[in-house]
């Protein structure tokens, strides 16, 4: 009889800061698909021959790009082993600062039959979100350098994490010093990474950073509450995003924004049972304040 196909809620995720893993290295609940695979190109003469057809001979095997995402459950634990190679900077007294070179990573996805290692990772996307009654998710964007396959059954013995996840509830929003409400928030950072590094080989041999940019999009009631969120002045404002874990005492994630500036637009009643006022701007340094701190805290 043939083999039963693998079973997709069985995959297994972990990360690690370098090679072998091991039981230390750190599993991940993802959400969903994950998505990191290696992808080959294939180059070809493709010149003129006589005929309208293609050989096979005239090929050979390309430049190999290795991409994915996955989506993650926010929670202490997971967020401690992740906000380094978000932010490219260590822990220090539970904040995660911003650098100006990330962190590089592998990870290990078991995905039944095979076992498949991926080395020289680094996060290109990084973007916090949640609706209302919902649990704050973690969607990353990954691009590394190599792929290689195991046997089955080399992927560690692992203990998954069993702490509560942050949700929408446990969000306080401030934005022009006023706490706000709000349906919806996705605060994304955008390491944009320069994935040509090939030179004379056909994996990457690096995958440098080269700018980052970081944005807020929230949704909010328009009321007499909210009026000052439109037209806002162009050097913005500070404001922070506070989720307190109500589940878990200590455990408390806060995004503290320098500068949110706002483009100038004007509401409309965009056909809805009640006027929303979305919001989506861009979050940048102020000063020598960095535009975002993250931390991390817990007891």
């Amino acid at each position: 009889m043939p083999a039963d196909p693998v079973v997709s809620r069985l995959v297994t995720i972990a990360i690690d800061s370098a090679l072998p893993f091991d039981t230390s290295s750190i599993p991940l609940e993802f959400v969903g698909s994950e998505t990191l695979h290696e992808e080959a190109d294939i180059v070809a003469t493709d010149g003129m021959r006589g005929t309208i057809d293609h050989n096979k001979e005239r090929t050979r095997e390309g430049l190999k790009k290795v991409s994915g995402s996955i989506k993650v459950p926010c929670s202490r634990i997971v967020l401690d082993a992740l906000l380094p190679y978000i932010t490219g900077g260590n822990e220090a007294t539970n904040i995660f600062p911003l650098e100006q070179t990330l962190q590089e990573f592998v990870m290990m996805v078991d995905r039944g039959a095979k076992v498949y290692t991926y080395s020289g990772c680094r996060i290109a996307r990084a973007s916090f979100n949640a609706t209302q009654g919902q649990i704050l998710m973690l969607d990353l964007d990954i691009e590394a350098e190599t792929e290689t396959t195991g046997d089955a059954g080399t992927f560690p013995s692992l203990t998954f994490p069993t702490e509560k996840p942050y949700i929408m509830k446990d969000g306080v929003l401030t934005l022009l010093g006023s706490t706000r409400e709000f349906s919806e928030f996705n605060l994304t950072i955008n390491n944009v990474l320069d994935t040509e590094r090939y030179e004379n080989a056909l994996t990457r041999y690096t995958i440098p950073i080269t700018d980052r940019t970081i944005t807020l999009a929230t949704n909010h009631p328009w009321s007499t509450d909210h009026t000052d969120l439109e037209k806002q002045a162009l050097d913005g404002a500070a404001g922070t995003a506070v989720f307190t874990n109500a589940a878990v005492s200590g455990d408390v994630l806060t995004f503290a924004m320098a500068a949110v500036q706002y483009k100038n637009r004007t509401v409309t009643s965009q056909g809805q049972p009640t006027m929303r006022y979305p919001l989506e701007g861009d979050v940048r340094s102020s000063g020598s304040t960095a535009p975002l701190i993250i931390t991390n805290a817990h007891s």
